[in-house]
């Protein structure tokens, strides 16, 4: 009830007073009129709107704000899409983003000595040209647009909490994350793919503030140098595992100046799985035209892991499972692209543009507050699933905001999440879930898939 109780209040207060207060000070609204067009109404048919049907048209749209008594043709509702428009549900989405809302944290064995488990990833949505003055995209070979953002979002999968998203213009490397490490708590286990990979950044995660350790498992990056304690040079290829399901777990240093001591976990990967990652290294090349790196053809026969997490908290084979956390991240900007639409719209207003992909993402982070009061408890949980409830569910919070009763279909929408919002169990190939309860016991058949990365 608590959580509940605090959703409903964050979502009164910043699509009502704040609502208001933001689009003056944008200029969207220069004053107010009953029964026009306001910051709050603006917002709330369009984030509803959208959270219940990603593609609807603006004809929709203004049935939506009938909600709210305002009487608006579609002409007029575009007309209401400019400069200003943007800047305010920018704003409307930064507020949002500033409530931190966390799940009941489920029993998962092997998540149990982290306090968090912070996944960080971004994700790049193309814009027309006419935007590149705004959002600088990365330019150069490969590359098919001038204009284009990156959304960064980190997200606890323990406890449900998501941070972000935040913007960045599209050429921004992964490196320069709006995120600061300092962010992550005591005890924490961080993961990200490869563009976040740096000894430095590791190293500091490691040694943390004031003596706050925190944990990391990553992936290794091609090119980094590594010794054994003794100070000589590791030939990975000489090392690593020859058959198949074959692991190694040595204690090593990173970096020539760092010297960070962690482990390395090297996993032989079945033959098909190093043909798709050769595939991917050569097609990456290709796009940038360059020859593959030999050395990255040789390594893709391997899984290789570092990191500082001791062997009493987590096995070598526990590794491995640990890693597959951070494809929850790509799942999630899978949910907000295939259901959210978040990088599609059907106009060439570049400001409308801009209020929709705002607008949709104020929907996806409203979404994910909901997923976690609501089924965030069950380890084996179905996203997809539970986001299909609140989208069924959108009209009905719109409504409870404008007419009361917000509470009650918050909870009524808790209830709904309890049946039919799990995954279903695989013998084959088990989920996430069903690894992080197997523990030790997980088939050795289970592999990364990871091609992509591997470009």
């Amino acid at each position: 009830m608590e959580s509940v109780a605090q959703i409903a209040e964050i979502l009164q207060t910043v699509f009502g007073e704040q609502a208001e207060s933001l689009a003056k000070r944008t200029g969207f609204i220069k004053r107010y009129r009953v029964g026009k067009v306001t910051g709050a109404n603006f917002a709330m048919s369009l984030v509803f709107g959208w959270l219940q049907e990603a593609t609807i048209r603006l004809d929709g749209l203004t049935q939506v704000m009938q909600r709210c008594e305002v009487d608006i043709s579609a002409s007029g509702l575009s007309q209401r899409f400019t400069p200003e428009a943007g800047a305010f549900m920018n704003q409307m989405l930064e507020q949002l983003t500033q409530s931190h809302l966390q799940g009941q944290r489920p029993e998962t064995r092997l998540l149990k000595p982290f306090s968090a488990v912070i996944v960080e990833d971004s994700s790049t949505i193309t814009l027309p040209a006419e935007l590149a003055s705004i959002w600088k995209g990365c330019g150069g070979t490969g590359c098919n647009s001038g204009a284009s953002m990156k959304i960064f979002v980190r997200w606890d999968v323990l406890r449900g909490e998501l941070m972000g998203p935040r913007f960045a213009e599209g050429r921004t490397n992964d490196h320069k994350s709006p995120f600061a490490d300092v962010e992550l708590p005591a005890g924490s286990l961080y993961l990200s793919d490869l563009g976040f990979f740096g000894v430095s950044k590791l190293a500091a995660l490691d040694h943390g503030i004031t003596g706050q350790k925190r944990y990391f498992v990553s992936r290794l990056h091609p090119g980094t140098w590594v010794t054994t304690a003794s100070g000589h040079h590791l030939d990975l290829k000489a090392i690593g595992p020859k058959e198949v399901g074959g692991m190694i777990d040595l204690g090593v240093r990173l970096g020539k100046q760092e010297q960070m001591p962690v482990r390395l976990i090297m996993l032989r990967v079945p033959d098909e799985a190093v043909k798709e990652r050769r595939q991917a290294i050569r097609k990456a090349a290709q796009s940038q035209g360059r020859q593959a790196s030999e050395a990255l053809l040789v390594l893709a026969k391997w899984t290789i892991v570092v990191s500082n997490i001791p062997r009493h908290l987590v096995s070598t084979q526990e590794m491995v499972v640990l890693l597959r956390l951070r494809w929850q991240i790509e799942r999630l900007f899978r949910l907000w692209k295939e259901y959210g639409y978040i990088d599609e719209w059907r106009t060439k207003n570049r400001w409308r543009i801009l209020c929709e992909i705002a607008g949709k993402l104020c929907a996806m982070v409203i979404q994910q507050w909901l997923i976690h009061e609501g089924c965030w408890q069950d380890a084996e949980r179905s996203v997809f699933k539970a986001a299909g409830v609140v989208r069924r569910e959108a009209n009905r919070i719109m409504v409870a905001l404008i007419e009361g009763g917000l509470i009650k279909v918050l909870q009524a929408i808790r209830r709904a999440m309890r049946s039919g919002c799990r995954l279903q169990k695989r013998v084959k190939e088990p989920s996430t879930a069903q690894l992080l309860e197997m523990g030790l016991n997980w088939p050795v058949q289970v592999w990364m898939d990871d091609a992509q990365e591997w470009a």
